[in-house]
This record gives structure tokens, sequence and C-alpha cells, in this order.
């Protein structure tokens, strides 16, 4: 059994299926271990999540890993796709259901936007596993007391396209405020995809997306979680996805 996705959603192999472990009770918790290359590397489309279409979109083994992750976003815990690929079974799991009707109907725009952000923001230049709260203004995103009490340091924000039918797979981030501060706290040396790459001229991130500085400037709420947000003045984007890790600076 080959595992792909740990803890939030599984790509297995042949007739063995693990069930998702999920250490918090609510599927907002989600893991990161996605590399910038598997992101770059993205066969999505956002035709209807079937064998057919899925088996598609995994040809290959990033491509796989990324639509696992893809799968976990859109799809809820009772949802999943089987597809073969060179005569190999594979099985992906949702998880967070972001946008379930995936199954029956290709993504809406606005769909396919949500999804994109919750991708983007699991991307991992050392592709270590981190837990993650994910906050946003859609369903998926719902959090709980718990969940904000003891997710509090601020990493930055996710926002982008990982969908190749509808342009350029891109991925856009900004520094949050406890990141920015002090990047040594807790797992925040494990995640640095919202930060600038230091390279002087340079407007990326050292995971390859598009940095747009801190969240606080780029985005239209000055506080997380963040909407608006763009990228050296340009388009605005309302389904943005800010990242919190677990503690407190």
């Amino acid at each position: 059994m080959r595992n792909s996705v740990l803890l939030v959603g599984i790509l297995t192999v042949g007739a063995c299926v693990e069930q998702p472990v999920q250490e918090d009770a609510v599927p907002r918790i989600i893991a990161n271990a996605l590399s910038p290359s598997a992101f770059a590397s993205s066969q999505l489309t956002t035709s209807v999540l079937n064998s057919s279409n899925a088996a598609a979109m995994g040809q290959t083994n990033a491509a796989r890993t990324l639509l696992a992750f893809a799968t976990t976003c859109a799809l809820d815990a009772t949802q999943s796709v089987d597809f073969t690929v060179g005569g190999v079974e594979y099985h992906s799991s949702g998880l967070m259901g972001i946008a379930p009707s995936w199954t029956t109907a290709p993504l809406s725009a606005s769909d396919a936007a949500w999804v994109s952000a919750c991708v983007v923001s699991r991307v991992n230049l050392t592709s270590s596993l981190v837990e993650i709260s994910a906050r946003g203004s859609n369903a998926g995103y719902d959090t709980t007391i718990g969940e904000v009490a003891d997710y509090r340091l601020e990493e930055g924000a996710f926002w982008g396209n990982a969908f190749t039918d509808l342009g350029s797979v891109v991925g856009y981030s900004c520094n949050g405020v406890d990141q920015a501060a002090d990047d040594t706290v807790g797992d925040l040396p494990l995640r640095e995809c919202a930060e600038w790459d230091g390279v002087t001229g340079s407007n990326a991130s050292p995971c390859g997306f598009r940095y747009a500085g801190l969240c606080s400037s780029a985005c239209s709420t000055s506080t997380a979680p963040y909407t608006g947000c763009s990228f050296m003045g340009g388009s605005a984007s309302s389904v943005v996805v800010t990242t919190f890790l677990y503690g407190t600076r």
C-alpha cells in the first residue's frame, strides 16, 4: 500500500484501503506535505470527478499526489473516488467538503477557486507534515472554539489556481503577523511558502508562489482571516485561505 496523503486523506493502491487518521474531530484541521513541484505539475481539470476523469488527472505520481490533496479539500468524509492508471487501482478519500458536488457535476469557477486556495495553502517547501487550521468565508472552513483557541499562530494567506482548464497553474501568498514577527516559533520554521524568498529583486516565495508582502497590506481586510488580497496591485481575490498553526507567540 502506498500512502500519498497522511492524516487527512489517503491515496491507496489496490484493494487495501486505510481510513484517514483524524486527531481532531473537526476536519478543518488539515495536514500539509504537498511539494511545490507536485503543485506545479498539476493535471487537474474542473471536469466532474468520476473514475475516468480522475484517471486522466492522475497520470503521474506527482499528479496523483496533487489529486489526493484536491480530493480531501473538495469532497467530504463520506465521499471518495476510485480510478485506475496503468492497471493499478487507486482510491482517494474526501475530508473537508468545500465542493462535494464535484462527484456529480463540473466545478463552478467559484468552487474551483476555493479548492485551489485550499490546495495552495497545503504546499510545503520541505514536504514536512504540519497540521494547519485553514480558515476562509466558505462553509468548508468553519471552525470551532477549540480550534481557534489552540491554533493561534498566524502564518499567512493563500490563493491561486490549480486547474489547467482555467489558465496557468499559479499560487499567491502573503505573510501573516506572527510569521512576520518571529518565524522561529512552533511549526513556523517548517512552513515557508507565505514568506519572501529573500532574493534581491524577487517577488516570489521560496515555494515559487507570487509573494504579495504582508497580508495586512496586500488584502482589503487588515486582520485575519483575510480576503480581497492582490499581488502588486493586480485584481483582488475574495477567495483566500488564511492558515494558522498550533500554539501561540
